[in-house]
């Protein structure tokens, strides 16, 4: 059988003439043209838009700070929760995206209980924006809908932030995520990891290391400390704070900030990554 590239594929298909609509997100510093067919029905962490016309989605997940691996990973490792089941059907190709870079492969999944194809990217942005984005229709008219499918897919382009996520938005983008803070300028051989975890629990592990002299020689050491709690984020006199609740009764609590698409709690910088130890 015969096999061709992900564009191959979509120049197999007949071109349809389409009018498209740019929907633009300054908070996350990116714009995508979505054919006018499709309405606009929810708009948070993750903006849904569905067809007027047919079963067809474009489901786009914000991810401030995703980088190029963890991008491949997710679109390998597909996407399943209660509503929606995807898997990758091809490897991995490089799509060209304004102001960053992008990868795309082919899907298949179930979505509401509908078998459905489609195509799924992840676009890392030059500035720190992350996005993935997943346009899918039912099996019967994918054919019809890859032109539109590439189309969105290409369209997308990142642009300068305009505004800050509040606190409301914060708690969305950190629920199920990890904050990891590798070292800092005074102490390399620190790590700190922040679960936060989607039902509001949290998991804080400190770790260290160190060399040990003895009279059988230098041993390298490694120890964690783990301590659980609760977590939310509130709005602080226009600023979003991080407030931590650990289970003996401590609190600590951190400024949220966004800087080109990184996190910084209380002006340090950590790396926000899609797992986590709460599953």
């Amino acid at each position: 059988m015969t096999k061709y590239s992900l564009t191959a594929l979509f120049l197999l298909f007949v071109p349809v003439v389409t009018s498209a609509q740019t929907f633009t997100n300054d908070e996350y510093g990116y714009s995508i043209e979505v054919d006018d067919s499709y309405q606009l029905t929810r708009n948070n962490d993750v903006t849904y838009f569905r067809s007027k016309d047919n079963d067809s989605v474009i489901i786009i997940k914000n991810w401030p700070g995703l980088d190029d691996d963890t991008a491949k990973d997710y679109l390998q490792q597909g996407y399943q929760d209660e509503h929606i089941a995807v898997v990758s059907v091809s490897e991995p190709e490089e799509i060209n995206v304004g102001n960053g870079k992008g990868l795309l492969v082919n899907t298949q999944g179930i979505i509401e209980r509908k078998l459905m194809k489609g195509v799924a990217a992840g676009y890392v942005g030059d500035n720190g924006q992350g996005i993935v984005v997943l346009v899918s229709g039912s099996n019967d008219d994918w054919d019809t809908l890859a032109p539109v499918a590439q189309q969105t897919t290409t369209s997308v382009k990142f642009i300068d932030y305009k505004a800050g996520p509040d606190a409301r938005d914060w708690y969305y983008m950190l629920a199920g995520a990890r904050l990891s803070l590798r070292g800092t300028a005074n102490d390399k051989s620190r790590r700190e990891d922040l679960d936060l975890c989607s039902d509001g629990g949290f998991l804080h592990r400190l770790s260290s290391s160190a060399m040990k002299e003895s009279d059988s020689g230098a041993a390298f050491g490694y120890s964690t400390k783990s301590r659980t709690g609760t977590w939310e984020v509130v709005d602080d006199d226009g600023k979003s704070r991080l407030l931590l609740l650990y289970s003996d009764g401590r609190r600590e609590s951190a400024i949220i900030e966004g800087k080109s698409g990184q996190i910084y709690l209380d002006g340090q910088r950590y790396y926000m990554l899609r797992k986590n130890s709460c599953r």
